[in-house]
């Protein structure tokens, strides 16, 4: 069912862009969409779910939205050639936990921030970009640009700009300088002390 109503949809962003790397039947909004729902449900059942069951709960969300695999490669640059497989693994797990909870830590009052959904602009070479916002309930609204990919039937995000800024440059800038100076034991070690600092604030 839910194939066949976006059918019209998907066959207007594949003539839109007219290239061949963009065949996903799900349209990139979906994603975001999909994923503001799953923030936004977090904070309503806050006081229910508590710390662990928003963790529970946002984790699938941020796997299904993310292509984690894909931002923790782009977020070393140069620096991930140098890992093995099981490096990349252990990284890209740390880098997951770390994203998981953040959203867990930051999206926990409820009423605190509504989510919208706007334009799709396709890229030239097949991605998509999804223009959001999130407005806090007393302070202006923060634009939030989406980049995606297709990945199979459906797209994940693999940057986002918040009012300009993106996070995927702001992480490589970050941990380039600990790689070259320490590698990447001191990388994790950071990683776990910073989101082990997002859990102390999560209730």
């Amino acid at each position: 069912m839910l194939r066949t109503a976006l059918a019209p949809l998907t066959t207007f962003f594949l003539l839109l862009m007219a290239l061949p790397a963009a065949q996903a039947a799900s349209a990139p909004a979906d994603t975001v969409s999909a994923f503001h729902q799953a923030l936004s449900e977090a904070m309503t059942r806050s006081a229910k779910l508590g710390c662990e069951g928003r963790i529970a709960k946002l984790g699938p969300a941020v796997d299904a939205a993310f292509d984690l695999p894909f931002i923790a490669e782009r977020s070393l640059r140069r620096h991930w050639k140098n890992l093995d497989e099981s490096q990349r693994q252990q990284f890209t797990a740390a880098l997951r936990t770390s994203v998981v909870a953040t959203y867990a830590t930051e999206f926990s009052t409820p009423g605190s921030v509504t989510f919208s959904t706007g334009a799709t602009e396709p890229q030239s070479n097949g991605d998509a970009l999804v223009r959001a916002s999130l407005k806090p309930k007393d302070d202006a609204a923060v634009s939030l640009d989406y980049l995606l990919k297709p990945r199979g039937e459906h797209w994940q995000v693999v940057n986002v700009l918040a009012d300009g800024v993106s996070d995927l440059a702001l992480r490589a800038s970050q941990y380039d300088g600990l790689m070259k100076k320490e590698g990447l034991p001191a990388l994790l070690a950071r990683l776990d002390s910073q989101t082990q600092q997002l859990l102390s604030r999560c209730k």
